[in-house]
């Protein structure tokens, strides 16, 4: 038993493409050259995969990705500050008592701070696309 498809398959894209066209509707490659085989037995079966393309759902939306992006360059520059702070007794005058220590508790408390600051902004944006996300599912069903 022998079994006639009228479709090709494109080489480029791999994607079952009808037999009268010339050129694939998705890549627009040519049709491949017809290869003359010898006849036998087998059958060969193509399945046409066409899923539907769903839209890929962004993460995150606008609000949230700026509440990350603010929390990023906030962390970013309280490493910056924190280190500052720490050499800044290079820089200064001795005129303080204990300059060196001063400088040291307050590269530590920027640093604290600034990671403090991060998991907020991190989280409050995380609870969002998670309310977000759960909200769309109970709409859903």
């Amino acid at each position: 038993m022998r079994i006639e498809n009228c479709s090709w398959l494109c080489r480029n894209c791999n994607t079952e493409v009808q037999g009268e066209l010339t050129k694939c509707p998705h890549c627009s490659a040519e049709r491949p050259e017809e290869v003359v085989t010898e006849e036998s037995d087998e059958v060969v079966v193509v399945e046409s995969k066409e899923a539907t393309a769903t839209p890929q759902k962004k993460m995150y939306i606008f609000r949230e990705s700026v509440l990350i992006n603010a929390a990023d360059i906030l962390l970013i520059l309280g490493i910056f500050s924190s280190f500052g702070a720490l050499i800044s007794p290079i820089f200064l005058d001795n005129n303080t008592q204990h300059i060196n220590t001063l400088s040291i508790v307050m590269g530590v408390g920027i640093f604290l701070a600034s990671i403090v600051i991060w998991a907020l902004f991190r989280n409050i944006a995380e609870i969002s696309r998670i309310l977000r996300e759960r909200e769309g599912k109970e709409q859903n069903k």
